[in-house]
């Protein structure tokens, strides 16, 4: 059976007890003989030792429990106070030790949990940004395939033109750039500005060319590479547009590659110092690829439809499109009661030119023949050549007798122009028979026109050559001029 602890006060009587008597045994042979004394003395003695035994029993371990509570104040957790005794300080002792310990376990789990939720806070911070990443990543994955869709729906360079004016303003919000095209410029490549938005007087930088290594831009389709400028007023290459635009700010060009060639170059501008964020740059590198491809796509479709219906020395409409084209005038001069004339030009002893100076000598006076008069004629005129040294030219709302007007000003233009090589030859002078028909007074449809200016032009040749001929005329409208034969 064990027994209870003795208490604080049981254990301080004993060693009161114990002191006195002890005291009063060494002391029995020397107290005084007085009762009075004797007492007081042993009274002193046992006081004595009741503040020996509270200072050793009470005060030490009290003091010692109130460093250890001074010190959780402080958070000092892991400190204990010693446990000295069973009585009622060393419980008071033990039981403030499992406190502290509680609070220790507590504060550990506190300090523990705040570490989890800082964790859990730092992981919730990371999983929102990546969401709003991938948000801004599905918005711009989802404009590239809304701009995807709509450049590969035409093959036109104009409406390509303004799909990307559109998509690029209106739909993604860049309010200040430029597109341009490459095209061959006396013998070296050159970037022309197509489209700009956000300049004061956009029709004064459209055909703005700049060449390779010219500014930033011509920098740019030289080294093939994009140029972000952060501030362009530390950069002395930056031209702004020639002077067209004025304002500082950042400035970013994107070549348009297509299999490493420059096809084109997209130009950015917008206020602000580094105004541009790396995933604008990113986004606006990723359209440019689809934007060179429609570019490449458009320009194939375009020269090939212009081979289709352009002669492809001379540049002129070519027969076959002309075919197409006469039967269609015909009808829109019957739509409104208007006339039309019909020329059937030939150049004269061209097979003596081609034998004597070489066909690509010929060639080449094809050419500056074809240029010459394409620059004499109507816009609503439609030249085109009808094979070898032949051309027809389609004059709308023009009677017979305009038509020969114009036709005797095109055989003068011939006769009289200083061509770059000369033909000093007086018996081979280089001049053109033109022969003309009149609708609807020559003829009822367009085989019989051209039939009609055919044999006109087979009198002119007839006639001597250099001369003008209108159907069922008897005699030519010019005569021969000097020295032609």
């Amino acid at each position: 059976m064990r027994l209870p602890p003795p208490s604080l006060g049981l254990k301080l009587g004993v060693s009161l007890t114990l002191f006195v008597g002890l005291s009063f045994a060494l002391l029995k042979g020397h107290l005084p003989s007085s009762p009075v004394l004797k007492w007081l003395i042993l009274s002193l003695y046992g006081i004595g030792g009741c503040l020996l035994a509270t200072w050793w029993m009470v005060d030490r371990p009290i003091r010692e429990l109130i460093r250890v509570m001074e010190g959780s104040e402080k958070k000092d957790f892991l400190v204990r106070t010693p446990v000295r005794s069973r009585d009622v300080v060393g419980q008071l002792a033990r039981s403030f030790n499992r406190l502290l310990q509680r609070i220790t376990t507590l504060d550990a789990f506190t300090l523990e949990s705040e570490s989890h939720k800082k964790a859990l806070q730092e992981k919730t911070e990371i999983i929102e940004r990546t969401n709003r990443d991938l948000e801004s990543r599905v918005t711009e994955l989802s404009l590239i395939n809304e701009f995807s869709q709509k450049i590969v729906s035409t093959l036109e360079l104009s409406e390509l033109h303004s799909i990307l004016d559109d998509f690029l303003g209106n739909r993604v919000g860049f309010s200040e750039y430029a597109l341009l095209l490459c095209e061959e410029g006396e013998g070296e490549e050159e970037a022309v500005v197509q489209v700009g938005r956000g300049f004061a007087d956009s029709s004064r930088i459209r055909g703005m060319r700049f060449k390779a290594g010219e500014g930033l831009t011509g920098a740019v389709l030289h080294e093939k590479k994009p140029c972000y400028i952060r501030d362009t007023r530390v950069e002395p290459r930056y031209l702004y547009y020639k002077g067209e635009r004025k304002e500082d700010g950042s400035f970013l060009s994107i070549p348009l590659l297509f299999k490493e060639r420059v096809v084109g170059i997209l130009n950015f501008t917008r206020s602000g110092v580094d105004s541009f964020s790396p995933q604008e740059i990113q986004f606006l590198n990723t359209i440019a690829v689809e934007i060179a491809i429609a570019l490449v796509n458009a320009q194939l479709y375009s020269r090939t439809r212009e081979l289709s219906v352009r002669d492809e020395l001379t540049r002129l409409y070519n027969r076959r499109h002309f075919s197409k084209t006469l039967p269609m005038e015909l009808k829109r001069a019957d739509r409104f009661g208007q006339p039309l004339s019909l020329l059937m030009i030939d150049i004269d002893q061209f097979k003596w030119f081609n034998d004597t100076f070489g066909h690509p000598e010929g060639d080449k006076r094809l050419c500056e023949v074809a240029g010459l008069m394409s620059g004499k004629i109507r816009e609503v005129d439609f030249f085109a050549r009808y094979g070898g040294e032949e051309f027809v030219v389609i004059l709308p709302n023009t009677s017979k007798k305009d038509g020969l007007a114009v036709a005797e000003k095109l055989r003068h233009l011939v006769r009289t122009c200083p061509f770059e090589l000369d033909c000093p030859d007086p018996e081979h002078p280089f001049t053109i028979s033109i022969g003309l028909a009149s609708y609807p007074v020559d003829a009822a449809s367009p085989d019989e026109l051209l039939t009609a200016a055919d044999k006109a032009l087979y009198q002119a040749k007839g006639a001597g050559r250099d001369r003008v001929v209108a159907f069922a005329l008897v005699e030519p409208t010019e005569t021969k001029v000097a020295g032609t034969g």
